[in-house]
């Protein structure tokens, strides 16, 4: 960890202490993580399962007259991360809107135009083709022109697109992927670690 999750006592005690001070403050950290992205029972269980003995031989490291110091290191370091979570979470919000609302749809609109080329294309190539065994064969085709003509498709949710549509094709996969594509892109894990780096002590305080 860097200098920012230093503790007052731990100018006075081992690296040993300093190590199992970080990975109480690391655990914290991940346990607010956990209970921004609405999963409680993994928070929960390291608040009641996990940081509960660390904290106790943690405190068994110290000498008895800095047990002040260490109590009040929890409480500001409790206060401090829940603060960086959560404004964490408010940059992921705002990073994560501009992406599904700016970025995502233009890179999504150009690969889109490439794709409806490469579609037309495609389907010219076939229709050239078919006509051409059509006129080659006495053969008449065993299905109807009903069967031939009716489209694949998929569903994304409540809705049937059909694979022939290229718009609808291409608006369904905006609405399903684009929150999905921001969330993996955005991780608070990852805003939060990126915060602590950058020393955010002085915009919390502000």
């Amino acid at each position: 960890m860097g200098a920012v999750n230093l503790m007052i006592a731990s100018m006075k005690v081992t690296d040993r202490a300093q190590q199992r001070w970080d990975a109480i403050v690391e655990r914290f950290r991940s346990a607010c993580i956990l209970h921004r992205d609405g999963k409680e029972w993994e928070s929960r269980r390291i608040i009641k399962e996990e940081l509960p003995p660390l904290i106790k031989l943690w405190m068994q490291m110290l000498p008895s007259g800095l047990k002040e110091d260490a109590k009040a290191d929890l409480r500001d370091m409790f206060t401090r991360e829940q603060s960086i979570v959560d404004q964490g979470h408010k940059l992921q919000k705002l990073f994560k809107e501009t992406l599904v609302k700016r970025i995502i749809p233009q890179v999504e609109e150009r690969i889109a135009s490439k794709y409806r080329s490469l579609y037309v294309t495609k389907l010219e190539e076939n229709k050239v083709k078919r006509q051409e065994e059509l006129a080659g064969s006495w053969v008449r085709p065993s299905y109807s022109e009903e069967q031939k003509h009716t489209p694949l498709g998929f569903n994304t949710g409540d809705r049937r697109v059909k694979l022939g549509n290229v718009s609808d094709m291409i608006d369904a996969l905006q609405e399903t992927d684009s929150e999905a594509l921001a969330d993996s892109i955005l991780s608070l894990d990852d805003i939060v670690q990126g915060m602590n780096e950058a020393n955010i002590d002085p915009i919390l305080k502000a």
